[in-house]
């Protein structure tokens, strides 16, 4: 009774985590092409440009969220299991400590970056005051992450509630694209702009503290000199390389380019990887419920969890990265038809692009599992693997093919990972058979192959005139790709798909 008073807990908690991880995702969404599109009609390709560089280089300071997040989480899941208060108060407090001594070295680095990127960028449109100011602008509510934020988000969501922490991004998202909308159109300057939206941003970590404060009674100890962390500097070497991985395309870009270019990126990257969180809303919790099992020692659900949520995230990404790969570029000449200043139209890199993000969703179960088991140390080939080849392609690249170049890089360390991630899984965590993923890659090549290529041939047929054209076309896609991808896995997955369903309509299989 108790387990099944468990899995039902767990289900409920899923539920609601996806739910609002996925309004969240079609807010962020919106928000997100309101605010660039604003952006660049004001202020300029440069200028947006340089905030998203800016924006890039300063993710290096976000690394550690993920990096040292990822181990304190998967030590909070026994402790929380068992409703350990005590110890889940020490690790609360460990946390806190690394964390303070990290921002103060990231201060470092903001001075640095500020000082020294009007040079690295070659910007025209900013002096080096206003550059500086506007690295500043960008950075304050980063660092406000890391003196109070990360971790009560690193408890929230080890405690199955992630619905919480997006609640309060949702909030904080619709306020400040309503800021920057009012403060762009009175004439306010980019400095200024941004200043608004960083503060208005610093509000998250005050939220989570209260969250945290009211729902944990969270205990006062001396610090006794137990490491409950003991892979921190594995999780941080990992995401170190996953952050090199991630933000080289816009730093080889700014060095090796022009801040036009990495414009035009930006935009393609910012549709994509709101595509790619709207599959990520979708796996919200599911860490979590891995390290709850692992905990548990409930091996045999696990697996089969594994296989349905696997099955989940493939057909939510093949519907929607198909989907955009045929629809993306109608959408990118409608967004920037008013901007002459660069050359937005670039379709075959935004098809690498999207090749890439959709291999990132289809390994994202291996990589929650990965984590959920702590199993840092022992796949760190895998990050690094990733980091160094993404870094080598696009530097050799870029000088001759330019965003092309960059995206080759992208895609071929992206599928690196998750080769490595599926061997990995199979002998080391549970017994998989290889012949699963090989069966799952056929069948996905199948199902975008019967959506992009009819697709393409039937967008010949409309005049993208405008937004609605483009949306009436986007429904009729969205609707035939849903039955295609739904109708090839009921062939070759009808246990994943009848169990998907049964838990839709909250029936018993």
């Amino acid at each position: 009774m108790m387990i099944d008073n468990q899995s039902d807990t767990r289900s409920k908690r899923a539920v609601l985590n996806i739910i609002v991880s996925l309004l969240c995702q079609i807010l962020t969404l919106i928000c997100g092409l309101i605010v660039p599109q604003l952006m660049i009609g004001h202020y300029g390709s440069e200028a947006y440009g340089a905030t998203a560089s800016i924006a890039q280089f300063l993710a290096y300071i976000s690394l550690l969220e993920g990096g040292i997040g990822g181990v304190a989480r998967a030590a909070l899941y026994k402790p929380l299991a068992k409703e350990d208060i005590v110890t889940i108060s020490k690790i609360v407090a460990e946390i806190k400590r690394f964390f303070r001594i990290i921002a103060y070295v990231f201060i470092v680095y903001t001075l640095i970056l500020a000082c020294s990127f009007k040079t690295i960028s070659h910007i025209e449109c900013f002096d080096w005051l206003s550059s500086f100011l506007l690295v500043i602008a960008i950075s304050i509510s980063t660092l406000a992450q890391y003196f109070v934020g990360i971790s009560y988000a690193t408890l929230i969501q080890a405690s199955q509630r992630t619905y919480i922490t997006d609640v309060i991004n949702i909030s904080t998202m619709i306020l400040n694209t309503i800021l920057v909308v009012f403060l762009v159109n009175i004439g306010s300057s980019l400095i200024i702009v941004k200043f608004v939206s960083s503060f208005v941003y610093v509000l998250r970590p005050l939220f989570m503290w209260m969250y945290v404060k009211k729902k944990f009674a969270l205990t006062r100890f001396e610090d006794d000199g137990t490491n409950y962390l003991t892979q921190k500097w594995d999780g941080l070497g990992q995401h170190i390389a996953y952050f090199l991985f991630s933000n080289t395309d816009i730093a080889v870009l700014t060095i090796l380019a022009n801040l036009k270019t990495v414009s035009v990126y930006s935009v393609y990257y910012m549709i994509i990887v709101q595509i790619d969180n709207l599959t990520a809303a979708f796996s919200s919790g599911m860490e979590a419920i891995f390290g709850d099992m692992l905990a548990k020692k409930e091996i045999k659900k696990l697996g089969d969890t594994f296989d349905y949520y696997e099955s989940l995230i493939s057909v939510i990404a093949l519907i929607l990265f198909s989907v955009t790969a045929v629809l993306i570029v109608p959408f990118v000449r409608l967004y920037t038809k008013n901007v002459s200043d660069a050359d937005y139209i670039q379709p075959f890199f935004a098809w690498i692009l999207i090749g890439a993000y959709l291999i990132t969703a289809m390994r994202r179960p291996y990589h929650n599992l990965v984590i959920a088991a702590g199993h840092f140390r022992q796949t760190q080939i895998a990050a690094y693997g990733e980091a160094v080849i993404n870094v080598i392609i696009s530097v050799v690249l870029v000088s001759k093919y330019g965003l092309i170049g960059v995206a080759v890089g992208t895609i071929v360390a992206t599928l690196f990972r998750l080769l490595y991630y599926v061997e990995y899984l199979s002998t080391h965590i549970f017994y998989r058979n290889i012949r699963k993923f090989i069966k799952r890659i056929i069948v996905n090549v199948i199902v975008i192959s019967l959506i992009c290529i009819p697709g393409t041939i039937f967008c010949k047929f409309w005049d993208f005139s405008g937004y609605i054209t483009w949306g009436i076309v986007g429904a009729i896609l969205t609707l035939g790709a849903t039955i295609i991808t739904f109708g090839i896995y009921a062939l070759a997955y009808k246990s994943d798909v009848l169990f998907i369903i049964a838990k839709i309509f909250k029936k018993e299989r």
